[in-house]
């Protein structure tokens, strides 16, 4: 029986297509080896991956607990009553009466001020006026009276305190009178702003009394806080040099 014979481009095409399965092979192995771990898909029973949310924004100043500065004291308004120390927020800090205790006050005036005072003792006559001790800053002066051992008490005395301006401010604190008064006017400047009276000093310059009406009020009053503006000129070049807080008296 003859011996069959296998077609002579038999064995090139199963070569080839030998080739062909090994190259995809190949192709399909380096294609698996490239795919990043990320994208590779989960295995079977696991948890499909949470997508990210945005990030969270910073949190604000407020949201830290920034604190806001406190209010600095930027005016100290005197008039009838007393005196007020004034923010710059346009809050009241302090507000002080005629009669009222002189430690508070000097405490406030020192915290707005942001220094100590100097001090020295002001002689009074014993009889209308005590003694006073002055708190002395520069550009205003608060005078507190000195009690005595078996002498008139606070409410006794008519002028238990008073102030003197001599300077626009003190440090970044204004000092406002009222009259729109203010120091470094001149003589006729002060005229124009009508007070009710003008008297001649020894040297000749005048001194301006304001609101003198404020002195009428009974003499047992003893919360009398009606002080006037006095207006003391330098005799030299006619301006007002100080203002003097104090209950009008022809004394």
């Amino acid at each position: 029986m003859a011996e069959s014979r296998r077609p002579r481009n038999l064995i090139p095409l199963l070569t080839l297509a030998g080739v062909l399965a090994i190259a995809v092979v190949v192709a399909i192995v380096l294609l698996l080896n490239r795919m990043p771990a990320s994208v590779a898909a989960p295995g079977a029973g696991s948890p499909a991956p949470e997508a990210s949310g945005p990030s969270e924004a910073a949190p604000t100043p407020t949201e830290t607990g920034a604190e806001t500065a406190d209010p600095m004291a930027s005016e100290a308004v005197v008039g009838a009553e007393g005196f007020t120390i004034v923010a710059d927020d346009g809050s009241e800090l302090y507000t002080y009466g005629w009669r009222d205790d002189a430690d508070a006050a000097v405490t406030a005036l020192t915290d707005a001020f942001g220094a100590e005072p100097s001090q020295s003792i002001y002689e009074g006559d014993g009889t209308h006026f005590p003694d006073y001790t002055s708190y002395m800053w520069d550009g205003f002066t608060y005078f507190d009276m000195i009690p005595t051992e078996g002498g008139k008490s606070r409410d006794e005395y008519f002028i238990p305190a008073f102030v003197t301006i001599t300077g626009a401010d003190v440090g970044d604190v204004a000092i406002t009178p009222e009259f729109d008064l203010a120091i470094g006017l001149t003589a006729d400047e002060v005229r124009a702003l009508g007070p009710d009276r003008e008297v001649e000093m020894p040297e000749g310059e005048p001194r301006f009394f304001f609101a003198i009406d404020r002195a009428d009020a009974p003499e047992d009053d003893a919360e009398l806080d009606g002080y006037s503006p006095w207006v003391n000129i330098d005799p030299a070049d006619e301006t007002v040099v100080s203002i003097t807080y104090r209950p009008y008296s022809e004394l």
